[in-house]
């Protein structure tokens, strides 16, 4: 199962700025975090997968509702318009709930 990455742009989902880093971010849904997780799986080999599923799956979600800068700060919402112009730039999923 490969995660097809769909075109980022400021209408198609919100964007979210990190406030220790000012990176920014798109945010995407658990559906997004769980097609994710699943291909990470496919990609070990072990005879306990599913103790690894149930074991690794709370802190991979957690990690995709955090920066990758490991800042705990929480998320400032972009205002829409105001990133056009920066959205060629490598911006990174961000899972909100």
């Amino acid at each position: 199962m490969l995660v097809e990455e769909e075109a980022m742009t400021a209408e198609s989902a919100k964007i979210w700025r990190c406030p220790s880093c000012n990176r920014l971010l798109i945010e995407k849904g658990v559906d997004y975090a769980k097609a994710r997780h699943a291909e990470l799986l496919a990609r070990t080999r072990g005879r306990s997968l599913e103790f690894v599923r149930e074991a690794t799956w709370p802190a991979y979600l957690a990690s995709l509702k955090r920066c990758r800068c490991g800042s705990r700060r929480q998320l400032k919402a972009v205002p829409p318009g105001s990133a056009r112009g920066q959205l060629d730039l490598q911006i990174d999923a961000v899972v909100l709930q």
